[in-house]
């Protein structure tokens, strides 16, 4: 088979791929758009051309399938160069005693399994970190008896408080003339025909492209929150913390950490810590990167961006989902404020998530890209990718160590692994 056979049957198999991305399993096979495929082309060099047709969406989902491939490359990339850099540091991880904090967001839900998943949460913590204070927000929806049920479910070697805080739509979109309902007018929020913003309280309807769907306004207020409001409470203003640790109220950790991440970042001086490094998926972005050019031009941006952390192939680079691990200091501070001011409204129109916009900040805004110094003075990496877990640690829906899982307190399992057996009735 010539070369230029087998790199044309490859594109093949990623073309299927992209099909697959698309079909999602939103609607039969049968009853699919008639979408064509791509058209592949493998010139006597090697060079390849692909012609869509006029398709976006099958460009996008192309696309995507093909940088999806560059993932493990770009986190293997920045997890030598962070090593490389521990490598000497390994003995002077322990010394360091850092000022951290895990965080919660307990919203208003009818049933009240958010609490209960929160209970089992919280003694999993007790039971395999609990090393660090924990501090949840809470809307005024739970009631004082509620609370006090949370802390007496909790050993008391693990120090928990609670704030009460407020969610809600950003001030750029209270402010818009007719307010947000004006603001998320057609053609936003529009999936099928349907404007449902109105009807549902929901948008960002594009979110991914190959399985389209309209996202809740509370997802989109929970994201607000972990990219703005929550670095406005008093716990961060206030409490002295130079890290966070913000966790879903249905993850739980099933071992103990190998790795403390807070020690890891007062070491690496990175920005944030996750286990991978990813491309965020079409749909999800729409008008991000024109967004963060026009703050940039706004503010008229000198630095030299984190390449590393800013994009994976032509997508957003991402990093952050049922955990975000992050440095309060920087993101306390008033220039990513700023930036998260101005972007926290896509959250709403497009379904962006907090992991692009905080991954963002810190590719333009971190040590890594300030041209006062070089880039042998500045840390190795923006984003810490070490294992926190052993190696061939298990994990059910979530990260290494981790289980996310909602109604996580019906599981027997987990209730014996976090040693919670009768904690619920």
């Amino acid at each position: 088979m010539s070369t230029a056979q087998g790199s044309q049957d490859r594109a093949a198999v990623d073309a299927a791929g992209a099909a697959s991305y698309w079909r999602g399993r939103r609607v039969r096979q049968e009853e699919e758009l008639n979408l064509p495929s791509p058209e592949i082309e493998i010139g006597e060099n090697g060079s390849m051309t692909i012609e869509y047709n006029g398709y976006e969406l099958v460009q996008e989902c192309l696309e995507y399938y093909v940088d999806k491939s560059l993932e493990a490359k770009n986190q293997q990339r920045v997890y030598e160069q962070e090593f490389e850099a521990l490598k000497e540091r390994r003995n002077s991880l322990e010394q360091h005693r850092p000022r951290a904090v895990l965080v919660y967001l307990l919203m208003e839900n009818a049933d009240r399994s958010l609490h209960l998943d929160l209970a089992l949460s919280l003694r999993c913590l007790a039971k395999f970190f609990w090393h660090y204070p924990v501090v949840i927000f809470h809307s005024n929806s739970s009631s004082p008896a509620e609370l006090r049920w949370l802390s007496s479910a909790v050993p008391e070697h693990l120090k928990i408080s609670f704030e009460e805080v407020s969610v809600g739509f950003p001030s750029e979109m209270m402010d818009y003339p007719g307010g947000p309902d004006a603001f998320l007018k057609p053609p936003l929020c529009m999936l099928d025909d349907q404007y449902w913003w109105l009807s549902d309280r929901s948008c960002g309807c594009r979110c991914p492209a190959w399985r389209p769907q309209c996202w809740p306004v509370n997802w989109m207020h929970a994201a607000h929150f972990f990219t703005a409001g929550m670095f406005r409470t008093k716990t961060f203003q206030q409490g002295g913390y130079d890290y966070f640790f913000r966790v879903d109220t249905d993850l739980f950790f099933v071992e103990a950490p190998v790795v403390d991440p807070f020690k890891l970042m007062a070491e690496m001086g990175c920005l944030m810590v996750y286990d991978k490094l990813s491309r965020e998926a079409p749909g999800c972005y729409d008008d991000f990167d024109l967004r963060s050019s026009e703050f940039l031009e706004d503010i008229r941006y000198v630095g030299r961006p984190d390449l590393d952390v800013l994009l994976v192939g032509k997508g957003p680079a991402a990093a952050g989902g049922q955990w975000t691990i992050g440095d309060a200091r920087f993101f306390t501070s008033d220039l990513y404020l700023k930036f998260a001011d101005y972007m926290v409204s896509g959250i709403y129109a497009h379904r962006w998530s907090e992991q692009i916009i905080l991954l963002r900040s810190a590719a333009l805004f971190g040590p890594r890209a300030d041209l006062r110094k070089s880039l042998e003075d500045a840390p190795a990496v923006s984003l810490c990718t070490t294992p926190l877990f052993p190696e061939g640690t298990s994990s059910e829906g979530g990260s290494p160590g981790l289980v996310h899982l909602k109604g996580g307190f019906r599981q027997q399992h987990l209730l014996k692994t976090c040693a919670a057996e009768g904690l619920f009735p």
